[in-house]
């Protein structure tokens, strides 16, 4: 089995809306043309982790959505929703910008926008959290903070190994090794300290191998997952240098691909975690 647990269809009029919300924006957007570049990585990052926070406002225990809007928020279909309404506030930044002559800033506001909504979205999480009497604020905070420190370690060993790469890379680069981390990060804090199991195949299957060594008793089961999590983070920036110059538009989309495989998941884990309590 490839796909995670829970991974199943919406009913068939939302899949219809979803899927057709979701050509309509991209047409949308590729009629409009708006700036993308690496920076445009960064600037996606906040919406790929709203994707991750409102999928985990779908799972027990929290489980807050109506029962209308519950299929917008499972998986695959959040992935479709986070999407479209990335699309909608991109599309409606874009037309504001080339009206007023300010396309350079489109990218900007974007990331702006996409982190003014996750605050809100994070926010709202904890006070529901709190007020439930069930919060705990401590495993996100090492969560995030781990993730900070791994990941600046990481994007400076590679500025002293191909410094050129992190040069051109700047903006990219440190995106996608810290979403990367993070997951990393975050999965090990749920399997090791908090109990929790992993719901994607692949993952467990890394965790089960590191489960069966002899450090497991003393380190755990999650620090193999962090280490392939950086190695491939840091592999795909190193291979994607030249593409990410000759072609910066459609390495930039991917790249931001990349990233979203990382820091949506791991967003959904710290979550999680706030209910953990």
């Amino acid at each position: 089995m490839v796909l995670p647990s829970g991974f199943g269809l919406p009913p068939l009029p939302y899949l219809v809306a979803l899927v057709g919300g979701t050509f309509l924006a991209a047409a949308v957007l590729v009629a409009l043309e708006p700036p993308i570049d690496q920076r445009t990585v960064a600037a996606l990052a906040p919406w790929m982790a709203l994707g991750g926070a409102l999928h985990a406002l779908h799972q027990p225990p929290v489980e807050l959505y109506d029962a209308v809007l519950a299929p917008l928020f499972g998986a695959p279909a959040v992935y479709l929703t986070t999407f479209v309404a990335t699309g909608v506030v991109w599309i409606m930044l874009s037309m504001f910008g080339t009206r007023s002559g300010r396309d350079q800033e489109i990218t900007r506001n974007l990331g702006l926008v996409g982190t003014g909504v996750l605050t809100v979205v994070l926010v709202l999480s904890a006070v529901t959290a709190l007020r439930s009497g069930i919060a705990d604020l401590i495993w996100p905070a090492l969560a995030v903070l781990v993730s900070l420190f791994v990941a600046a370690i990481t994007v400076l060993v590679v500025a002293l190994w191909r410094t050129p790469v992190v040069i051109r890379a700047r903006y990219a680069a440190p995106t996608v090794i810290f979403a990367h981390v993070f997951d990393g990060v975050s999965t090990a804090i749920g399997t090791d300290l908090l109990g929790v199991s992993e719901r994607s195949p692949v993952p467990r299957a890394i965790m089960e191998f590191a489960g069966s060594l002899p450090t497991a008793s003393a380190i755990g089961s999650g620090w193999l997952f962090v280490l392939v999590k950086i190695a491939v983070a840091v592999a795909v920036v190193a291979l994607m240098d030249e593409y990410l110059n000759d072609e910066p538009v459609e390495a930039s989309l991917l790249l931001s691909l990349v990233a979203a495989v990382g820091i949506g998941p791991a967003t959904n884990n710290v979550v999680l975690f706030l209910f953990a309590g």
